[in-house]
């Protein structure tokens, strides 16, 4: 059996241990992503991705895969903190779109409405586990989607 512990606590309930987390999420510093805004119910959170030296590719534009990575565990993480460590998430699987170059700063925005958290509660109050798929926009400046990602999730209760 696979015992596995989170990497910080959570305990306390306190956003800004995890905000703080947020910023140095390996899948987002390392990418040159900056996290811009994490609400306090940690049910929004947004992130640039710059176009400069450390994000662009041969061609000028930024690397698909920042654009992936930058985003990787955002969801996971806010639903892990919303639903509690009564709960286990695992990233299943993902669809990548790239939809045109991403020539300038591009932006993200995470939305997780609290309607969202309560109903994956009720279906787990009924069945072993559920799988909740994410859709995450990365836009240009002038708000076109440059990059459309479908994030799948398992959701369970945590053994004990």
């Amino acid at each position: 059996m696979i015992n596995l512990k989170p990497i910080f606590d959570l305990n306390d309930n306190d956003p800004q241990t995890l905000i703080k987390h947020f910023y140095t999420l390996p899948s987002t510093a390392n990418t040159g992503a900056r996290v811009t805004y994490v609400s306090e119910a940690l049910d929004h959170v947004a992130i640039t991705i710059p176009l400069n030296e450390q994000t662009q590719n041969m061609m000028g534009i930024v690397y698909g895969g920042i654009m992936y990575s930058a985003t990787d565990a955002v969801y996971l993480t806010m639903l892990w903190y919303r639903l509690g460590l009564d709960y286990m998430l695992v990233d299943k699987c993902a669809d990548v779109q790239y939809l045109r170059p991403g020539l300038g700063d591009l932006s993200v925005d995470f939305h997780l409405p609290e309607e969202t958290v309560q109903s994956i509660i009720a279906e787990l109050k009924e069945k072993k586990s559920t799988l909740r798929e994410f859709v995450i926009n990365i836009k240009d400046n002038k708000q076109k989607t440059v990059c459309k990602i479908t994030k799948s999730i398992y959701i369970r209760k945590a053994r004990k």
